[in-house]
């Protein structure tokens, strides 16, 4: 099973999803062996549950979630209320580190919180630093410098730092940074169980080009 997920990232208004979804649905062709998780922002996962309903190997997630359950936290997002929704969820995000300043700590929370309502956490991590908690069954390896840069990290390097984590068989690993439909399937082929793709998603023609 191969997975890419995808993360628009603060992008789109409800125009835009509709004829992205719209475009991408009229496209694809499902496959046994491919999953597609797709991230949008929280306003659009009701109207996107509908769409893809009935359409298999396509699942919504979000970009994130809260680190606290039901209560008073306000602008919160909690995963009580994207359970119907949502079976996955990004977790530590390089971009959620660097700019809203969360730690380990943080990120535990979060994946809790995930796991107590039965949604399933995309561990992101930049490096061999990062913690990797035990409950995570995916792992998705985004160095910094290649997120959005255009400057992807070879396929044999992330191969080799694969390696170098010693992961359970049981985890799903998944490579991001610069992902395009040039270069995606030399990381299928490397070993490596699925991608988390950006920029790139952005646009469904070159998303459906890089799922094959």
């Amino acid at each position: 099973m191969k997975y890419f997920v995808v993360n628009w990232k603060a992008n789109k208004n409800l125009t835009e999803v509709n004829y992205w979804i719209n475009v991408f649905l009229k496209k694809y062709r499902p496959k046994n062996d491919i999953k597609v998780i797709i991230c949008p922002p929280y306003p659009f996962l009701s109207f996107l549950s509908k769409k893809i309903k009935g359409y298999p190997n396509i699942f919504l997630g979000t970009q994130d979630i809260s680190q606290f359950d039901n209560g008073p936290f306000t602008g919160e997002v909690t995963a009580s209320m994207i359970a119907d929704l949502a079976k996955y969820t990004i977790v530590g995000h390089s971009e959620r580190r660097q700019y809203f300043l969360e730690d380990e700590s943080i990120i535990e929370k979060k994946i809790k919180q995930a796991i107590k309502y039965k949604i399933e956490p995309i561990l992101c991590i930049r490096n061999n630093q990062d913690k990797i908690f035990d409950e995570i069954k995916i792992v998705a390896y985004e160095p910094v410098f290649a997120i959005g840069s255009g400057d992807n990290e070879p396929p044999e390097q992330v191969f080799q730092f694969k390696n170098r984590l010693n992961l359970p068989n049981k985890v799903i690993f998944l490579y991001g940074g610069s992902v395009n439909e040039f270069n995606a399937k030399d990381y299928l082929k490397e070993g490596i169980d699925g991608l988390l793709i950006g920029t790139a998603s952005l646009n469904p023609i070159q998303l459906l080009k890089i799922i094959g």
